[in-house]
């Protein structure tokens, strides 16, 4: 693909020059980062919002780790294997156990607050299709006091971060990473460096009903791929079942811990209908199908209080915002599914490096294989920090022998002068949102996917004139790329499910790859 479709011109914009760019400020971001400090680089944070505010600083949940005394990496492996599917890439899922356990060990030590009994002894939960208690958590703010953790230390070696910049351009040469461009949407200027790490998250917000509060919705993936970058798995999105359902409300998440201590899924007969503890697709898919059977789903926690068990002290966060909907005393809390976690990304190795020379891929962004064709609850989290550490080491060894390309000068072919306006784009915004949930969601058929792709290309025309969609064109692309490839798998496997291809096939156990001109082609890795 490798177009521009910003307006630019390089030798017209300010320089600045750095060897290694980090795009994204979560909790994979700032781990690469971390380690690219200790290891004597100075990287450049570029981040849209406050450093703080990203998916992963929202993971209510925990972080997954064979730490108890009667687990074992082994046996995390085994769970993370059967939850995939089929599709996991087995290497890297034993990277991510093996070395997860030692990366968590090593956010002990460096002071992350996990909740103890009173012993001291850490408290563990067990979350869906774990065999075993191993989710280390903090309350129901784990994600953000790892965070904070790893930003404190960060800030102590004086880390550089820019804010209120967004990514338009990766500019790259013979496929070779360059620079970027980026803008904080009054001017924009030059990044000139040997590397670049894109970790800005997933695209579960490219969907109408998410729990990404902050609306991070995949655009850097459809840059990364105008860029060169193989897209992979882009099939597989994660629904979590249990988000709040208040109509015209945001869909905020109520963690699976919530279910791991004992909160049971009941209709609006108050009867059970699924094991709560079972993968997370079989749990979402139940709760959808109760819904177009007409009926209401709820979240039981009273079990919860049988056991002792105190909500506003054990998830202070989801108190809080039940209390503010005005469920804070009540048992049945109203829910469904909202889109969640991607599985695909930008086709990355353990060791984040992407099919582009000089650009690397890690956390959601990316895709390494290790959740197969469904995550694990609380692998997402360790993926951050397992592969942000491997990634900085890549990183390392890739710049001992870059130079930064301070000479080319890129002249970008000007779009037209007509302009879109603030409400229109967000009109636009909402009419792909509703596409992707209503005809790329929990349930899919080639009829409905087919419809999505014509809907999505009309969208498409209609912004071609226009000269400020940048950031609308690279999310079509990348719906484009998701409908493409749920259109190619003509089989259900974990969370990609198709009422015409209801069982899985092993033909089709393989990873979908996106290449050029939407190319789509079905390999073993």
């Amino acid at each position: 693909m490798r177009r521009y479709i910003s307006n630019f011109n390089t030798a017209d914009l300010s320089d600045e020059y750095v060897d290694t760019i980090i795009i994204g400020a979560g909790l994979a971001g700032l781990t690469t980062a971390l380690q690219l400090k200790n290891l004597g680089i100075d990287p450049l944070i570029i981040t849209r919002k406050e450093t703080g505010i990203s998916n992963s600083f929202l993971a209510q949940g925990g972080i997954a780790a064979a730490i108890g005394k009667d687990d074992d990496p082994q046996i995390h492996y085994e769970d993370t294997i059967k939850a995939g599917k089929g599709l996991c890439i087995e290497r890297n899922v034993s990277v991510l156990v093996e070395e997860g356990l030692e990366r968590v060990i090593d956010l002990i030590r460096y002071g992350v607050p996990f909740d103890r009994d009173e012993k001291g002894y850490l408290r563990l939960t067990q979350e869906g299709a774990h065999s075993r208690k191993r989710v280390l958590h903090v309350k129901d703010m784990t994600g953000k006091e790892i965070g904070k953790t790893v930003y404190s230390i960060l800030s102590e070696k004086g880390i550089k971060i820019e804010t209120g910049y967004f990514l338009e351009e990766i500019l790259t040469d013979d496929n070779r990473f360059v620079g970027i461009i980026v803008s904080d949407r009054k001017n924009k200027k030059l990044i000139r460096g040997k590397s670049l790490v894109i970790a800005t998250g997933g695209y579960s917000a490219l969907y109408y009903r998410n729990t990404s509060a902050y609306n991070i919705s995949g655009d850097t993936l459809g840059t990364a791929y105008r860029a060169g970058c193989i897209l992979k798995d882009l099939e597989f999105v994660q629904f979590h079942p249990t988000a709040i359902y208040i109509e015209g409300e945001p869909a905020y998440l109520i963690s699976e811990a919530v279910r791991g201590e004992g909160a049971l899924l009941v209709d609006d007969r108050e009867e059970r209908f699924i094991d709560e503890l079972k993968p997370r697709d079989e749990v979402a898919r139940a709760i959808f199908k109760k819904y177009t059977e007409g009926r209401r789903v709820f979240l039981d926690i009273s079990p919860l209080k049988k056991r002792g068990i105190d909500i506003k002290e054990r998830f202070p966060t989801i108190f809080s915002m039940l209390k503010y909907y005005g469920y804070g005393d009540k048992t049945l809390i109203p829910v469904s599914p909202a889109a969640h976690y991607t599985i695909g990304g930008i086709e990355a190795t353990s060791n984040g490096k992407t099919s582009v020379e000089g650009i690397f891929a890690v956390g959601e962004s990316s895709c390494t294989g290790v959740h197969g064709a469904n995550r694990l609850a609380s692998n997402s989290l360790l993926e951050c920090v397992v592969f942000g550490y491997k990634t900085a080491y890549s990183v390392f060894s890739y710049n001992m022998y870059a130079d930064v390309n301070k000479n080319i000068k890129i002249k970008n072919k000007m779009r037209g002068e007509k302009i879109l306006t603030k409400e229109r784009k967000r009109f636009i915004l909402n009419k792909i949102k509703k596409v992707m949930w209503e005809k790329v969601g929990l349930i899919r058929n080639k009829e409905v996917l087919k419809e999505a792709l014509s809907q999505i290309n009309s969208i498409e025309e209609e912004i071609s004139d226009y000269s400020n969609t940048r950031y609308l064109t690279d999310l079509i692309y990348l719906s484009k790329a998701v409908i493409l490839s749920a259109l190619n798998r003509e089989e259900s496997r974990g969370t990609h499910y198709r009422s015409d291809y209801p069982d899985e096939n092993p033909e089709f156990k393989k990873h979908t790859k996106v290449y050029d001109d939407f190319k789509i082609k079905l390999e073993v890795n």
